[in-house]
């Protein structure tokens, strides 16, 4: 079986998040299972070619976008049984960034990612690939399923490749105005409700909804979700409507990346059989915060994107409460200046109990994972989420919200074999409600071991994904 990702980001060349972990992991693991995989990713200008090793191809790839042409060139790295090709465009990618500069969108990212797009389908056929699966992950690959089918100008193609549309974030759709629609090239009956047409304008990812072969979600609960208005962010009723077609998987994580054990970037390597060093990793956060060394003072952890999506909102509104607790808190993130600025401002006026980094770091991201006792996720909703995954592996206990992927993944500490916390009451009142009952628990010494334990042992491994997604590979084929 021969698989080609098409997708804007994959870790380490381009990430903002859980996309370019999947893509990373989700890849490798297949090859491991002799799938033969194939990435495709714009060749953004940050992307270190040295680094990388990528190497330039003998082909120059010819592209219409209406009736103007753009010509792209071929990168290409060959790494884990992984083949990553890279598409360059000096008009389209030379620029900092993935997605725009200094927290603002490109005004042409339509235009950017169609030319992508039609990329990908021309050096399929340039290089006769015959991939039986084209696997487009979020709106940046929406249209590949129609430019596989119509061709990318004008001509038909009739492409016979199956193609999986994977939603990573029904949040963002890739909207364009109507009048961009010429530069598809695809036939006039393309733009109509049953197709690209969305409420007077382009929506991409309804488009991969409505022509992929088959449409899946990144967890079983978020793919019922978004069949519901509260979730559904206006898709809801194409989704609905092609339920049949719809399916979930949970993310999986590289645990050669994420092992508390192995992991390069803590103080102390620790496992469920050996607990001491998770201690050390604790006192280390303690000592570079400025807050008083004590393993029995809760320190409480968040790693994400500071955006209304991951409950900054509520977790703002609810810290004043934290802080009465007497737990000592740490944040790693980037995101909306004004919750930027709430938490600068908080850490000012709290020195001694929050410390905020407002930076994206990797190295500090495992450093937090490793040290901290309970892990904040209180997303308003959350398609998957890996850093509940993360945090089990750390013996650090998740509180999440009951939404979508921390539904599936975290079993609530009064269940039988729980491994954190979740509330289901969107209000400040409902999760202080759940920390309160975290930290009882934590006060609990050998009581909150056990749990710690209970956490590690739980298998996510990005192999159980890699299993799940060619069984649904096989199914897409016998259509």
């Amino acid at each position: 079986m021969k698989v080609i990702f098409v997708s804007s980001e994959t870790v380490p060349f381009a990430s903002t998040g859980g996309l370019g972990d999947v893509l990373a992991s989700l890849p490798k693991a297949l090859a491991k299972q002799d799938v033969e995989t194939i990435r495709m990713l714009p060749l953004y200008q940050d992307i270190d070619r040295e680094k990388y090793r990528l190497e330039k191809c003998d082909v120059e790839l010819h592209v219409p976008l209406g009736h103007a042409w753009y010509r792209g060139t071929v990168w290409k790295q060959e790494f884990e049984r992984v083949t990553t090709y890279f598409i360059q465009s000096h008009e389209f990618f030379d620029r900092p960034g993935i997605y725009g500069a200094h927290d603002h969108g490109y005004a042409d990212n339509f235009e950017r990612f169609l030319f992508f797009q039609k990329a990908v389908v021309r050096l399929i056929d340039e290089w006769a690939m015959k991939p039986d699966i084209v696997h487009c992950n979020d709106w940046q690959a929406g249209l590949v399923p129609m430019l596989l089918h119509y061709g990318i100008d004008g001509h038909f193609r009739n492409g016979r490749e199956k193609t999986l549309m994977t939603i990573h974030n029904l949040m963002h759709q890739g909207w364009a105005p109507a009048e961009k629609f010429y530069m598809t090239n695809l036939p006039d009956s393309c733009y109509s409700m049953h197709a690209l047409e969305f409420y007077g304008e382009m929506n991409t990812l309804k488009g991969g909804i409505v022509a992929a072969s088959a449409i899946n979600a990144v967890s079983p609960t978020y793919a019922e979700e978004i069949k519901t208005s509260r979730f559904g962010c206006k898709l809801n009723g194409v989704l609905y409507h092609r339920q049949n077609a719809l399916t979930g998987i949970l993310n999986g994580i590289d645990y050669t990346r994420w092992n508390p054990a192995t992991d390069r970037y803590i103080p102390a390597h620790y496992s469920p059989d050996d607990l001491a060093g998770k201690a050390k990793c604790k006192e280390s956060i303690q000592k570079d915060c400025g807050f008083k060394v004590d393993p029995g003072i809760p320190l409480l952890g968040v790693v994400s994107r500071l955006v209304p999506q991951k409950g900054i909102d509520l977790l703002l509104a609810a810290m004043e409460q934290i802080i009465a607790t007497g737990a000592q808190f740490v944040l790693l993130g980037t995101g909306d200046d004004r919750f930027e600025d709430a938490f600068r401002e908080l850490a000012a006026r709290h020195p001694e109990q929050i410390h905020c980094c407002i930076e994206f770091s990797f190295e500090k991201a495992h450093c937090v994972e490793a040290g901290t006792d309970i892990f904040l996720m209180p997303s308003e909703f959350e398609p998957c989420g890996q850093n509940q995954l993360y945090s089990m592996r750390y013996g650090t206990i998740p509180l999440v919200h009951g939404v979508g992927g921390l539904e599936d993944s975290v079993v609530d500490y009064s269940e039988k074999d729980g491994t954190g916390f979740k509330f289901h009451d969107y209000t400040v009142g409902g999760f202080m409600d759940c920390l309160r009952r975290a930290l009882t628990v934590f006060a609990d010494d050998n009581g909150w071991k056990a749990l710690m334990k209970r956490a590690m042992a739980k298998d996510f491994s990005v192999v159980h994904m890699a299993r799940n997604y060619i069984a649904l590979y096989e199914k897409i084929l016998k259509q």
